[in-house]
């Protein structure tokens, strides 16, 4: 385990604000913890992703991933022409980056680009948006 003289370190802290009185009447004090966001993640990702936020930054996978949903956003509120193209554009560009980082990492992930061809103006590659389908006999 990579982790655990940070484990060990964390642990100990806890422990000493604890016995301070440190943690004691804290907001949600008594209330379940919300949900983690962080599911599917193994243990020493998730630490790892934990750690990133307490350094105030996230992985360019997160930052890909809000990318892409301002993207959508924007396509969908853009009138056609050349703007719309433009937003397409850089949507099909984060979507192919955030796959090739999700594959590197072994996390295969499918990014759709569009809902439907419809909503970009064109066509979109095959096997991606609304109508892909896994390959026949593969």
């Amino acid at each position: 385990m990579a982790f655990k003289g940070l484990e060990h370190l964390v642990e100990s802290r806890i422990q000493a604000s604890i016995a301070r009185g440190d943690l004691d009447r804290l907001p949600g004090q008594g209330k379940p913890l919300k949900e983690d966001d962080l599911t599917g993640l193994s243990r020493e990702e998730r630490l790892g992703v934990l750690l990133a936020r307490c350094a105030g930054s996230a992985p360019e996978e997160v930052r890909l991933l809000r990318e892409v949903a301002d993207l959508r956003e924007a396509i969908a509120r853009a009138p056609e022409g050349a703007a719309r193209q433009k937003l397409v554009r850089a949507l099909r560009d984060a979507t192919l980056r955030l796959s090739v980082l999700f594959e590197a990492s072994g996390k295969h992930v499918l990014v759709r680009l569009l809902d439907g061809p419809e909503q970009a103006g064109d066509n979109p590659a095959p096997g991606v948006g609304a109508d892909a389908r896994p390959p026949r006999g593969g």
